[in-house]
């Protein structure tokens, strides 16, 4: 198999495979079952990933690389920090919104503690948190940020957006509603962590143009 053919067939085998590691893991995941949804025989996934593990890292790797191109688009967009701290948090919410998956993805990554050889996500999430670090710093040496913790910020906001969308059902019932993926509960999601993250990061003095 080969150009285009190839590719729709790799492209379509990371999107069910995101769907099946999400829903069952790295150890409940089946390679068989992949296969099949896709329309291939297991021996020809083999020709596109050597491994469950190759195919997860790829899934994940993905994953990352999406996350990371979405955040650098608004950190380098122009604006003052509060600009884009705001566009960062509505480009994440709206990200995990629609690739319902990652959520779920990302918390089965502390859950399952899959070891793979040769720390291949390494990486991609040092360049994913180290573009957050560099930012929050940048505003706090502005004084636009208040002196808190980078680190903390980033596990902040990484569990004020991805802890929600991994909630499903429960986070539904939480809020009072029947799907938290809908348009209306994801525009309200995004506004509530406006007003609680950028007003929370904001050195005294500093507004964020909230009413």
């Amino acid at each position: 198999m080969h150009g285009d053919a190839a590719q729709d067939t790799r492209a379509k085998l990371l999107e069910v495979a995101e769907r099946e590691f999400a829903e069952r893991g790295f150890a409940g995941a089946h390679l068989q079952r992949i296969a099949e949804q896709v329309g291939v025989q297991k021996t020809a996934l083999y020709y596109y990933f050597p491994s469950k593990e190759a195919l997860y890292v790829a899934v994940l790797r993905h994953m990352l690389e999406e996350l990371d191109r979405t955040i650098a688009a608004a950190l380098e967009s122009p604006g003052s920090p509060v600009e884009r701290l705001d566009r960062v948090l509505e480009a994440v919410n709206a990200l995990l919104a629609e690739r319902s998956n990652y959520a779920r993805i990302l918390v089965r990554i502390l859950v399952d503690q899959v070891k793979l050889e040769g720390q291949p996500l390494r990486e991609p999430v040092e360049r994913l948190i180290g573009r957050q670090l560099a930012f929050y710093r940048e505003g706090v040496e502005a004084g636009v940020f208040a002196k808190l913790s980078p680190r903390h910020m980033v596990q902040t906001i990484l569990g004020a957006t991805v802890f929600h969308y991994a909630t499903g059902g429960l986070g539904a019932a939480v809020l009072g509603v029947e799907d938290i993926f809908t348009h209306r509960v994801v525009s309200w999601r995004g506004e509530e962590l406006r007003k609680l993250l950028l007003r929370g990061v904001l050195a005294e003095g500093e507004g964020d143009g909230t009413p």
